[in-house]
């Protein structure tokens, strides 16, 4: 496994995890969580 399969962002507002096929890093700076709408910088990595 590749270390990236490993780690989970985790939305700190509603507990969404970005499970997409591109890397978190790489999605655009715009990119908002598909459930509650907040941006990028209220995601953890876990």
């Amino acid at each position: 496994m590749s270390e990236n399969s490993e780690q989970h962002w985790v939305c700190q507002v509603c507990g969404y995890v970005y499970e997409g096929s591109i890397p978190f890093e790489e999605l655009p700076e715009d990119w908002v969580c598909p459930l509650c709408g907040v941006g990028k910088d209220q995601f953890i990595l876990m």
